[in-house]
């Protein structure tokens, strides 16, 4: 596994202990997250403050399965399964595709696509069984 793969890898699997400062060292100060279809947010405080409310919004369940990884020059593309859990237990799967940009050891830009209207269906209790992968 290349430097830039284990490094986006081990960054994913940190999603799990919910602790949005321990991923602080993985961006750059200037570094860009973005869930296409809603606006970047630019800088490491920012993009902490971001994770935090999202980890806030799905307190009991936040964690990122990556399924796939490779990494191409200073890019890491990720197909990833990221586990939300509904307010009666039920943990879904949303798939998402990320894009991360490393440069001197840190994340610079960091993409991720998904159907943003997936997760609401599922918070909302839709049967979304037909719109998620089920096997790998």
């Amino acid at each position: 596994m290349s430097d830039i793969v284990g490094l986006v890898q081990e960054f994913c699997d940190l999603m799990v202990r919910r602790d949005p400062e321990l991923l602080r060292g993985f961006l750059a100060s200037d570094a860009v997250y973005q869930n296409c279809g809603m606006p970047a947010t630019v800088g490491a405080d920012a993009i902490v403050a971001n994770l935090a409310a999202q980890i806030r919004m799905f307190p009991n369940s936040y964690e990122y399965v990556v399924k796939n990884i490779v990494g191409n020059g200073d890019v890491v593309l990720t197909e990833r399964l990221d586990m939300i859990e509904r307010h009666d237990g039920t943990v879904h799967a949303v798939p998402v595709m990320g894009t991360f940009v490393i440069k001197h050891g840190t994340i610079t830009r960091w993409t991720d696509y998904f159907d943003t209207a997936l997760p609401t269906k599922m918070m909302m209790g839709e049967d979304v069984s037909a719109l998620v992968p089920t096997r790998y």
